[in-house]
C-alpha cells in the first residue's frame, strides 16, 4: 500500500514547465525597470485590424514621461518638450530625419564635439526658461527619469497630484517660451 502513495506522489513531482514562447531576454530587477510588456501586432492595411497570430510578445523601455503621456496626465506638446530637454540635456541629436540626412552630406565639415557642446547650450537656455517652482519636479521626472511618487518622502495622491501640476505648468511654460 505503502508503495502505490510512493509511486503516485513521484509521478506528481514528474511536471515540465511550460517553455515561455518569445525569449524576453534577462528578466532580473535591473533589466525589467521601466520595461513595458505589449504585443507585436500586425496591422492589415486593408481593414485596419491588428492581428497577432503567433502570439508575439516583446519588450519596450518606456520613460516616465511617455508613461504620464500615455495615461493621459501629459499632453503630446508637454511630453514632446520634455524629450527636447532630455535630449539636449544629455547632448543627444534632435530626432528629426531631416537633419540626420543633412548631417551625412557635410559629415566632413561638422566636428561632434562642437555638436555636443551647442546642444548642451541649449539645454541651458531651455533651462532658463523653466518657471523656479517646476524644476526639482522637471529634474525628476525628466532628467532623472524618476516616479513623481518617488519625490520626497510621502505617498498620498493629493501630494502627487500637486506635483503633477508642477510638472504640467513648468512644461507648458517652457513650451510657450521655447516656440
Amino acid at each position: 500500500m505503502r508503495g502505490a502513495k510512493g509511486r503516485k506522489a513521484m509521478k506528481a513531482k514528474l511536471v515540465s514547465l511550460k517553455l515561455a514562447p518569445w525569449d524576453l531576454g534577462p528578466l532580473t530587477p535591473a533589466q525589467i525597470a521601466g520595461k513595458r510588456i505589449e504585443e507585436a501586432a500586425e496591422v492589415d492595411p486593408k481593414t485596419g485590424k491588428k492581428s497577432n497570430p503567433n502570439k508575439v510578445i516583446r519588450t519596450r523601455r518606456e520613460t516616465w514621461v511617455d508613461r504620464y503621456h500615455r495615461q493621459g496626465k501629459l499632453s503630446v506638446e508637454q511630453a514632446n518638450i520634455a524629450a527636447e530637454l532630455f535630449e539636449a540635456a544629455s547632448g543627444l541629436p534632435a530626432r528629426d530625419p531631416l537633419a540626420a540626412i543633412i548631417r551625412v552630406d557635410v559629415s566632413g565639415d561638422q566636428d561632434p564635439q562642437v555638436a555636443q557642446v551647442d546642444r548642451r547650450r541649449k539645454f541651458f537656455r531651455m533651462w532658463e526658461e523653466i518657471p523656479i517652482f517646476a524644476r526639482p519636479v522637471i529634474q525628476h521626472v525628466v532628467l532623472d527619469d524618476q516616479s513623481l511618487r518617488s519625490l520626497g518622502s510621502w505617498s498620498n495622491a493629493r501630494e502627487e497630484a500637486r506635483h503633477l501640476d508642477r510638472l504640467q505648468r513648468g512644461l507648458d511654460a517652457l513650451s510657450e517660451a521655447w516656440r
